[in-house]
C-alpha cells in the first residue's frame, strides 16, 4: 500500500508526505525447523514494514526525513537467540529507525 499527500510550497520547492506499507503474512517461514537457542521457532510467517517520509523536493534536489517502523523485520522473530558464529545475541526485529535522504536528479 503506498500513499502520497502534497502538503504545501515551501522555501521555493514543494513539501509532501510519502508513505508505504509491506505486508507479508502466511509465509512458510515461520514452519520451518529454525529454532533459536531457546527452542523457540527464530522466522515469522508475518511481518510489516511501514515507512513515512516527509519530503521537500526542488528541480533537482530532494532532501526527506524517514521514519520506518518494522513489526518481525525480515521475519525474524523478535527476541529470538541466535548464534551465527561470533557469539549469542537476541533479534531486535521490532521497532523504529529513520534516517535522512539528500538526492540529486539529473
Amino acid at each position: 500500500m503506498k500513499y502520497f499527500v502534497p502538503l504545501t510550497d515551501l522555501w521555493g520547492g514543494s513539501l509532501s508526505y510519502i508513505g508505504f506499507t509491506n505486508f507479508d503474512w502466511g509465509s512458510d517461514l515461520g514452519d520451518d525447523n529454525f529454532y533459536d537457542l531457546n527452542g523457540k521457532h527464530a522466522r515469522t510467517s508475518n511481518s510489516i514494514a511501514s515507512s513515512h517520509i516527509l519530503a521537500l523536493n526542488y528541480a533537482h534536489w530532494h532532501y526527506s526525513i524517514v521514519a520506518r517502523y518494522f513489526h518481525n523485520g525480515g521475519q525474524w522473530a523478535d527476541d529470538a537467540k541466535l548464534n551465527f558464529g561470533d557469539g549469542p545475541f537476541s533479534v531486535r526485529s521490532t521497532g523504529w529507525g529513520g534516517y535522512f535522504v539528500v538526492g540529486y536528479n539529473f
